[in-house]
């Protein structure tokens, strides 16, 4: 072992190091290094410290890195550039698309920031390409490139690759539809998917866009999305879609049929009838007047699904469409008192409506009355206007007669009415399946996953992650380039989800995406050095141990090595 030592030289210090060892059984010096003075040893000492870094600038990685993994895995860009193929010069058509979905996936924003977003991430060292391309005009330009069939063949492209990479159960599949407010002018006539209609956010005074979307029951991963008119009810747009639809599922999987499940608002006698044509198994929920009969049936002959306490259920076969299908009638306890505690509420107020009615028409036969004389006709309207409300004509029995030239109101509840309303409609659902062979407990646990895609579309409209807005386009083309970019956003979030449940990591779509965000790629830059100094460090930042589980089940450190 090595040791220091001092020798003396004209009165001053000098320090070496040697190694000692017994030579013929005497201790002798066997190696020395010169060292020098304390001085000399002091000013090397100095010269070898690390030097301080000049700064340390931070990227977005675990986010962006998660998702482009997977990404990567699907090989999204090939399929993008495969069906818009352009000129090797600057980023692919694909880069733009899998960038702008990455975007609305992690931090939306519009195509005027989105460059200066880019060059905050960890993409600006992968992919090597400067931020000015990715301006908003180039962004236009090669969005502009996406005709509509490439859409189609994107979307077709990747339905086959999703489930070979990541063993999808595309069992049940659900569908369901949403429509977003744009900020369009009314006077853009170029633009005519965005359209006034019912707005599910309640902005009726803006042109909207409706969304369908095909998502599977586990895990609600996107396997066919359709932009159309704002205006457009459910009901038309179920039977345009249906054979898409069912396309769509043969090419998924050709062996099996996947069990279609959507809601009672978008049956209709064409929609289904092509579903039984093509012989496609579906459990839907129907309008209870569609078996009268059946929807009606005493609660005795129900039986107790022990999965959900407080739900009975009767089964019978049921003949529809020209078809045999299984028909399951529901009730539910909680169904139950909400619908009752509505019509109560309703009740409550047609009554007073109607009193105040008849409080008006009694003034003017008192001779009190104000402005334009009422007629029969007029009374009659109101009276329709009033009891619009579900169930409110079937309660109240209202009849209009004239008394020396004036309208005489009188109007009762029909408390026969309102006790088979109570005991034979009320808390309940009709379903009918058709090829299914699910007994009534899965087919109502089958049926009420629909909840499901409901929060998909809650994730699209969060502020933070996934969200559809800013939709700053005014074409249909741009429109729908603009739809499958954020359905892109939402495929990569809900694979992600996937593998991390699956590494039992369950967190919530935008918890999962909140995690990963926080993990941030970090280059210490030091003093003369850029970015690719030899000197420069990369690393990740501190992570949780959620995180560094996170990382690992995502892969993220392939991505990061580009």
């Amino acid at each position: 072992m090595a040791t220091i030592i001092h020798k003396m030289k004209k009165g001053r210090p000098y320090y070496y190091a040697v190694e000692s060892a017994r030579v013929h059984g005497k201790p002798r010096i066997v190696w020395q290094k010169y060292l020098g003075t304390v001085d000399a040893i002091v000013r090397r000492v100095e010269q070898t410290r690390p030097e301080q870094p000049r700064e340390a600038v931070l990227f977005d990685a675990g986010g962006v890195a998660a998702l482009l993994r997977i990404a990567q895995r699907l090989d999204l860009l090939g399929i993008i550039d495969a069906a818009v193929p352009k000129r090797e010069q600057g980023p692919s058509v694909g880069h733009y698309l899998v960038l702008a979905a990455l975007n609305r996936a992690l931090a939306p924003c519009s195509k005027l920031a989105i460059g200066d977003w880019y060059e905050q991430t960890v993409l600006r060292r992968l992919w090597r390409f400067d931020k000015t391309a990715f301006t908003s005009p180039r962004f236009w330009d090669h969005m502009s490139m996406v005709s509509e069939p490439a859409l189609e063949m994107i979307q077709a492209a990747l339905a086959p690759c999703i489930r070979r990479e990541f063993g999808l159960d595309a069992e049940v599949l659900l569908y369901d539809t949403t429509n977003f407010f744009t900020f369009l002018s009314t006077a853009n006539d170029r633009c005519t998917v965005a359209q006034r209609g019912h707005s599910k956010a309640k902005r009726h005074d803006l042109r909207q866009v409706g969304l369908a979307l095909l998502v599977t029951r586990e895990f609600q991963v996107p396997l066919f999305h359709k932009v159309y008119e704002g205006n457009m009810p459910d009901v038309s747009l179920f039977p345009k879609l249906v054979q898409e639809l069912i396309a769509h599922h043969r090419r998924l999987d050709a062996q099996t049929r996947a069990t279609l499940v959507f809601d009672k608002g978008n049956v209709s006698e064409d929609a289904m009838e092509q579903l039984v044509l093509a012989r496609q198994p579906f459990i839907a929920a129907v309008p209870l007047d569609r078996l009268p009969p059946l929807a009606a049936t005493p609660l005795e002959q129900f039986q107790e699904i022990p999965r959900f306490p407080g739900t009975r259920a009767f089964r019978a076969q049921a003949e529809a469409w020209g078809a045999t299908c299984r028909a399951v009638v529901a009730y539910t306890e909680s169904f139950f008192t909400q619908q009752l505690a509505g019509v109560t509420h309703n009740l409550v107020k047609c009554q007073k409506k109607l009193l105040d009615l008849e409080k008006s028409l009694a003034r003017w036969r008192e001779g009190k009355g104000r402005g334009k004389k009422p007629t029969v006709r007029q009374v009659h309207a109101s009276v329709r206007t009033i009891l619009s409300a579900q169930f409110m004509t079937d309660l109240f029995h209202c009849s209009v007669t004239e008394q020396e030239g004036l309208p005489v109101l009188h109007y009762e509840v029909d408390h026969a009415a309102l006790d088979t309303l109570t005991h034979h409609r009320l808390g309940r659902t009709l379903l009918l399946a058709f090829r299914t062979e699910d007994d009534a407990e899965r087919t109502i646990a089958i049926y009420r996953s629909l909840t499901q895609i409901e929060d998909v579309f809650k994730s699209m409209k969060n502020v933070d992650f996934l969200h559809w807005q800013p939709a700053y386009h005014w074409t249909n083309q741009k429109i729908k380039v603009h739809g499958l970019y954020c359905v892109l956003a939402l495929l990569l979030a809900t694979l992600a989800r996937k593998i991390a449940v699956q590494a039992r990591i369950d967190l919530t779509l935008p918890a999962l995406l909140d995690e990963l965000t926080a993990i941030r790629e970090v280059a210490v830059i030091y003093p003369q050095g850029a970015l690719a100094h030899p000197k420069d460090h990369i690393t990740l930042s501190r992570m949780s141990p959620i995180q560094k589980k996170l990382a690992q089940a995502l892969d993220i450190a392939a991505a990061l090595k580009g």
